[in-house]
């Protein structure tokens, strides 16, 4: 039974902390939706990916505008901070004045959903230029031109649209001696889409991707810097065309120091405990976090370092509690279990059964063993699995036992844990109780210093 299983009690320290803390005002949503941020919350919570951030913005103060660039693609699991990133570098370029003269970011949509073919991609590139221009407070005259020209362009045939929409573009950067650069999330999802596209219409040789990899590879003044789960080599509809194309930036896990700096800077500015607000809530989720390092450390394996976890973590704290990593655990899985069981949901039959069947046993699983697992040929299982890798929800690792063959897991582990927590056996959860009673145990020792 599962009472029978001894977790430890929970590690009490000397901490002042006012009685009954109420939930901070920091809106879920925002752990989502990083477009959503101010300019003031971005550049107070963008703490710990400065390096990726000065890399990147390196890469465009370093381009002319009469330059070919060399495109950048930054990949990462989901909640890693991609999204977030793009909208800080967007920032980092208006907040200076010598790379605003010289370049425009254009920001998109994470997932552009209507958007299959490139007249609709230039389309939409010339709608975040109008959007941009007016942000910058353009003349009515010039945007109501520009919106003229754009609308002319979507009552055009596609072929058409392409050209057109493209030949704006480019006459713009001309024009102003100012380049673009698009911010283009979930890159991999986009180009997919637009290969799809072009095959299912069978438009022989000379692809869309093709056209787009040829005028992204002349074209002076126009800087795409995109994020992916996954680099494009990983799926064989662009693969040809975009191979070794992008300099990549990987996002890695966040350290301990790096997760107790984000921490601290989101108490800083949405404030902690009873009222508190900037040094007094700092001080405070320092204080939390002190007197208990092992918390922390041990939630930060099991979270695996994620951003966006990350920030639900920093609502537990700051709300209060026990100091109990078990505790903790349980609140944070039912703080993801809306997104988490969203997830689930909105997965068709087929994948679904595929991804529980991973969940389930944990550890990577060859691709023959899963086709026993769950009936289903390695034939069908080949393409969902691709599917399931494009959408970031699954991932290659070596299989277990020092095998050379690659296997297959769920790529964000507190999806796992959330998954068995929730719909697993009685021995699987028992198996997870003992892990984090390990985990609080061993972190509780100078080990958790090599985090």
């Amino acid at each position: 039974m599962a009472s029978e299983i001894p977790i430890a009690p929970p590690l009490k320290a000397s901490i002042t902390r006012p009685a009954a803390a109420p939930q901070v005002s920091i809106e879920a949503a925002l752990k989502h939706n990083p477009h959503l941020w101010s300019a003031e919350e971005l550049r107070a919570v963008f703490v710990v990916r400065q390096t990726d951030l000065q890399t990147l913005l390196n890469a465009v103060t370093s381009t002319s505008t009469a330059q070919v660039p060399q495109h950048q693609l930054i990949t990462g699991h989901r909640g890693m901070g991609k999204s977030t990133l793009l909208q800080r570098l967007a920032l980092a370029i208006t907040d200076d004045a010598p790379t605003r003269a010289n370049w425009l970011p254009l920001t998109f949509p994470e997932e552009q959903y209507t958007l299959s073919t490139l007249a609709e991609l230039w389309r939409n590139v010339l709608d975040a230029l109008a959007d941009a221009l007016e942000r910058e407070h353009a003349s009515t005259t010039e945007l109501a031109a520009l919106d003229a020209r754009i609308n002319a362009i979507g009552e055009m045939p596609t072929a058409q649209a392409e050209v057109a929409a493209l030949t704006e573009i480019q006459q713009w950067i001309a024009q102003h001696k100012r380049g673009l650069v698009l911010l283009i999330d979930s890159s991999d999802l986009l180009l997919h889409t637009v290969g799809q596209t072009e095959r299912n219409r069978s438009e022989g040789k000379k692809t869309a991707l093709w056209r787009l990899r040829k005028t992204l590879s002349h074209q002076p003044g126009l800087f795409w810097i995109g994020a992916s789960y996954q680099a494009l080599e990983a799926d064989h509809s662009y693969q040809d065309a975009f191979h070794d194309f992008f300099a990549l930036h990987e996002l890695r896990t966040l350290t301990l120091a790096e997760m107790r700096t984000a921490l601290l800077a989101l108490a800083q500015r949405f404030g902690a405990g009873r009222g508190l607000v900037g040094a007094e809530a700092e001080a405070y989720m320092a204080q939390t976090l002190d007197a208990n390092p092992a918390r922390l450390a041990a939630l930060r394996l099991l979270s695996g370092g994620n951003p966006r976890t990350t920030v639900t973590l920093y609502e537990m704290f700051t709300a209060g509690g026990d100091d109990s990593v078990q505790s903790d655990l349980t609140r944070l899985l039912d703080q993801m279990t809306p997104l988490y069981k969203a997830r689930m949901e909105a997965l068709s039959e087929q994948p679904r059964k595929i991804l529980a069947h991973l969940m389930e046993h944990w550890h990577p699983m060859g691709i023959k063993e899963l086709a026993a697992a769950s009936g289903l040929p390695t034939s069908t299982l080949s393409g969902q699995l691709k599917r399931l890798q494009l959408d970031g929800m699954v991932e290659t690792t070596r299989l277990d036992g020092g095998a050379k063959r690659s296997g297959y897991q769920a790529s964000e582990r507190l999806f796992n844990i959330w998954y068995l927590m929730r719909s697993g056996t009685r021995r699987l959860r028992q198996r997870l109780a003992w892990l984090v009673q390990f985990i609080q145990l061993w972190y509780s020792s100078d080990e958790r210093q090599s985090l």
